[in-house]
């Protein structure tokens, strides 16, 4: 039980401190550290740890630590708090009420689910698809209040023409 807390922390110290997308990387460094560990021990090693895949500065993916996140710097309905991040946003287009949200490639639900943690009078609901999302809003909602209400969750938010 010691070696597997020992490893636990050497590899909550790697992970804070380095940059992995795979994990043959990751078991290197434990072997590096003086630990022979099987991916399948690993896996269920990063699940401990609720270690996530996340996307970087750049747009790679890597493996991530959960976050300590002030409470205050969000406002969900439900009992959570969010990371920072872009959800793969390309851009957004209004027509009538409805707003056509286009993401990377596999983004959009991720996109829509945050959007449905939010309560938001101007917007009815939202539908996901691999790159799209689709926001239904009220016939005459503010389209400024949704662009504020987006600019929360998508620092990048903006609306083309």
């Amino acid at each position: 039980m010691a070696a597997k807390k020992t490893r636990l922390e050497v590899l909550r110290y790697l992970l804070a401190n380095k940059h992995f997308d795979n994990q043959e990387d990751i078991l290197a460094d434990l072997k590096a550290q003086g630990f022979k560990v099987a991916q399948p021990t690993l896996s269920r090693d990063l699940h401990n740890l609720k270690v996530s895949k996340i996307f970087d500065e750049e747009g790679h993916s890597i493996y991530a630590l959960p976050r300590e996140i002030n409470p205050e710097e969000v406002s969900y309905r439900k009992s959570k708090v969010r990371l920072v991040q872009n959800f793969g946003f390309l851009k957004a287009i209004v027509s009538g009420n409805l707003m056509v949200i286009k993401t990377l490639h596999g983004y959009a639900s991720s996109l829509a689910a945050e959007i449905d943690n939010y309560i938001v009078p101007e917007v009815i609901g939202s539908l996901a698809g691999d790159d799209t999302v689709l926001l239904i809003l009220k016939e005459k909602g503010d389209i400024r209040a949704v662009k504020d209400f987006m600019t929360k969750i998508l620092p990048q938010f903006n609306i083309s023409e």
